[in-house]
């Protein structure tokens, strides 16, 4: 296998042309997954019906723009793997278990809020309820291919740099913690502990409950932690000190994993994230 080494163009902030080239089916699943975002978000300009409180069209709309990101965030790690990498039968497989899983979650999503109808949770009918399991497979499948992402990558690229540093461990964590979080939350009835049974009122934009605890928000920063630790470790100064940056990246990401894990306590004990 041949190794490809960490150029300038790597460390700097990546480009959609080059994201395009790196990897065109994860690129085109979060550009389908924002455009449905874009449609739902219309959708829900003229359609005034509800669930729990919100427009139906809300759920679609959240979860197209975060699998969409996802995908972009796929396809940037993924210009640290070489093209006979991604091109063997593995990484077929690698390319092929989240495209699929993430592409028909947000269209079930979709098509079930079009229909007014809940997508988690609803064990209303046979269909529904192996859909339901089989969205909990896809979505295990979409974080537990994560850590063979970061393991590729850590045989192609110096673990010493500060951005590679980053995004292995950020792809390791977010399986812990957004998996962890998402199969606790999976295996529940609802997402509320101790409060009122809806989404209205909510935190702005992700409707989280301010009045008991919400276990979505855990599961929230468990997910996010492969986007937060690389775009730290960016956000550094390029002149400073390697040996710094990855003392201040390991800090943070010891502060950000101890935060996702109390949100998470806090939720089980019914208390808000945010109070109203």
């Amino acid at each position: 296998m041949s190794t490809r080494h960490l150029s300038a163009k790597n460390q700097t902030w990546p480009t959609l042309t080059g994201l395009k080239d790196t990897q065109p089916l994860w690129f085109y699943a979060a550009l389908f997954n924002f455009v449905l975002m874009a449609f739902c978000l219309i959708a829900g300009a003229f359609d005034d019906r509800t669930f729990n409180g919100v427009s139906v069209w809300s759920k679609p709309i959240k979860f197209g723009l975060s699998i969409g990101i996802y995908f972009l965030t796929l396809v940037w790690f993924a210009s640290f793997l070489t093209k006979e990498t991604l091109a063997s039968s593995a990484g077929k497989c690698l390319v092929a278990i989240p495209l699929i899983a993430g592409v028909v979650e947000v269209l079930y999503i979709a098509v079930m809020a079009g229909l007014g109808l809940p997508s988690h949770f609803n064990y209303t009918s046979t269909f529904t309820t192996i859909m339901y399991s089989l969205m909990g497979l896809g979505a295990a499948s979409m974080v537990l291919v994560l850590p063979w992402m970061a393991y590729l990558i850590t045989r192609q690229n110096p673990i010493s740099n500060p951005l590679i540093f980053a995004i292995v461990i950020g792809l390791c964590l977010t399986l812990i913690l957004g998996g962890g979080f998402g199969n606790y939350l999976g295996s529940s009835n609802n997402h509320w502990v101790d409060a009122a049974p809806t989404d209205a009122n909510g935190l702005w934009l992700f409707n989280w409950a301010r009045d008991g605890g919400d276990l979505r928000v855990a599961h929230f920063f468990g997910m996010h932690a492969m986007q937060a630790f690389p775009l730290f470790a960016l956000l550094l100064p390029i002149n400073w000190n390697k040996k710094l940056k990855l003392g201040l990246l390991s800090g943070f990401i010891i502060c950000y994993a101890i935060f996702s894990v109390g949100t998470f306590i806090q939720a089980v004990n019914g208390q808000p994230f945010l109070p109203s």
